[in-house]
């Protein structure tokens, strides 16, 4: 607020610098901006000398300037309407002030953006955490691993590009200088080109698909938004639609197939399914190893080692688990039975999760899975292996395979597995055994006390599989449904995504991610609990088991 008092006069001086200073950004095709200053001014005085009080003053100054402006364009052009009020403004000088600093964010701000997404990235980096997210330059230092001298030099250099590059005026959007990255799953089968994951090649797709969630938009409008040239931003739209995580409309705009969501949003009401699994730890439990204590004493699985036999019962209870949690669903009688056809044998609907680059992924209820894995001899239908597998917060394995793709299939890798087994199955490819080591980091594979190389995953053949495993799940089910549904369904109402109508099934989406966390919560639950009468350690605990035709003896 200001009036008359012992620092008016220091106040009308701060007051003239900022009149000058807005007055030559804004009005300098005014050929007298002196007197479009004092006059402007000169209203403040009368104002206050009439007796009243002002309480933002800035804003009360910005308009008038304008106003004045205003009425000199009027006379230069003898235009019949010029909206002038000499002071007289309409609103509260809260609303002014309000008004201008948008006003000033719009003109300023966003060519800054411009430029900053302009910057490479050593000098891109340091001014978006130290003046967008407001890190000290000691924190930058620690965090990227840089003398503290060498975070300023590149803070002034970036500065000076920034203040070079000024003079074009194009405005983008964040996305263009902070772009987002994410991660992709499905439900079902990838195409033979790897679709969709190959059709993720950099945050440049995710960011596209984002843009093209909500509304369906034009490839200009994602263009200018992301600070692209429409050339570069083309084929990779293109590349999308063709592989169906993008489609177009009869107008040429594109909107997203896929359902997205933040990660923050991925997992649904955590501490409710921590507390429900805690909840039902025990009976859980019980029920489980009431149907597979029994198998515990059948050959096979008895001579499995301690950490495979814990293996083996942690993914069979995930899957089970995760069948229940899905089943529960409000509606679950209304989902696909099976994901769509797509391009190159595909079968999919894609979730992606969008999250910013510095965002922590310490949730340890992310994992994707289950994957299964065939390979047959004569083609006839009849499996020699199965290998099935989830990544989860026990182990890493089934992520850890991209560092392999390159190298092998999975379908390879499988028959190496099973090449260590009793059955007919050789290994194909002479390079899987270059990544032993590598296996044996994942705790997929060991060394005997001879040296000699075995699987440390669980193996059993398929008529133990079919015949004994596969029927006690069956009750299991049942007998956990029957706990849990109530419980379940009660998380699951809860939630409910804002889906927009153009992504692919989705209906399908609209609770997607609600109890996503329980079932690896309910695992957990159970082995801190120490239930489990077999040693598991996570991270070195890899949900995989395989199936196996035995060798005809």
């Amino acid at each position: 607020m200001i009036g008359f008092g012992n620092d008016f006069e220091k106040q009308c001086g701060e007051y003239l610098e900022y009149l000058y200073h807005l007055a030559e950004k804004r009005y300098n095709d005014c050929p007298d901006i002196d007197a479009l200053v004092q006059d402007t001014l000169t209203a403040l005085i009368v104002k206050i000398s009439l007796g009243k009080s002002i309480e933002y003053p800035k804003g009360f100054l910005s308009a008038v300037l304008k106003n004045k402006y205003n009425a000199w364009l009027r006379e230069k052009y003898r235009a019949e309407y010029v909206e002038y009020s000499d002071g007289a403004i309409s609103g509260t000088y809260n609303e002014i002030e309000e008004k201008e600093e948008a006003e000033r964010k719009t003109e300023e701000y966003e060519a800054v953006r411009r430029e900053i997404g302009r910057l490479i990235c050593i000098y891109r980096e340091v001014i978006v955490r130290h003046y967008v997210h407001g890190q000290p330059v000691e924190q930058i230092a620690g965090e990227l691993g840089i003398p503290r001298g060498t975070v300023l030099s590149r803070l002034s250099a970036a500065r000076d590009q920034i203040k070079e590059g000024l003079e074009n005026m194009e405005k983008y959007s964040q996305i263009s200088y902070e772009p987002q990255t994410a991660s992709i799953g499905i439900w079902g089968n990838p195409g033979l080109k790897g679709e969709p994951f190959s059709l993720m090649r950099s945050d440049i797709e995710a960011n596209i698909l984002n843009l093209a969630y909500k509304n369906p938009v034009s490839v200009r409008g994602i263009a200018d938004t992301m600070g692209m040239p429409s050339a570069y931003v083309e084929p990779i739209i293109d590349s999308l639609v063709k592989g169906e995580l993008m489609g177009r409309t009869a107008g040429g705009l594109v909107y997203t197939r896929c359902f997205m969501q933040r990660y923050e949003d991925a997992f649904g009401d955590i501490p409710a399914q921590e507390k429900l699994a805690d909840q039902h730890a025990s009976g859980v439990w019980e029920i489980v190893w009431k149907h597979i204590e029994p198998l515990t004493k059948r050959d096979d699985f008895a001579e499995m080692s301690g950490k495979q036999k814990a293996t083996m019962l942690l993914f069979v209870m995930n899957q089970m688990l995760s069948d229940i949690v899905h089943k529960s669903r409000p509606d679950s009688e209304h989902s696909p039975k099976q994901p769509p056809d797509r391009p190159d044998a595909g079968r999919w609907l894609a979730t992606v999760t969008v999250y910013a680059h510095n965002q922590m992924q310490d949730n340890p209820y992310d994992g994707s899975g289950p994957v299964y894995v065939g390979y047959s001899a004569n083609n006839d239908g009849k499996f020699d292996c199965q290998m099935f597998d989830c990544q989860s917060l026990f182990g890493d394995a089934h992520w850890a395979y991209n560092q392999f793709k390159y190298k092998c299939s999975l379908q390879s890798i499988l028959r190496f597995y099973a090449s260590l087994l009793p059955c007919d199955v050789k290994t194909d490819n002479e390079l899987l055994y270059e990544l032993i080591p590598e296996f044996e980091k994942l705790c997929i594979l060991k060394r005997g006390a001879d040296g000699e190389i075995k699987l440390d995953i669980p193996a059993l053949p398929f008529t133990e599989v079919t015949e004994y495993w596969n029927p006690a799940c069956k009750a299991i089910r049942k007998e956990l449904f029957d706990l849990l549904s109530d419980d379940l369904c009660r998380l699951w109402a809860k939630t409910r995504n804002c889906v927009p109508k153009h992504v692919d099934k989705a209906e399908y989406f609209v609770h997607a991610g609600a109890v996503r966390a329980y079932p690896k919560a309910q695992l957990l639950a159970i082995v801190h609990k120490e239930l489990l009468p077999y040693p598991v350690i996570v991270g070195k605990t890899p949900l995989i088991y395989i199936a196996y035709r035995k060798k005809n003896v």
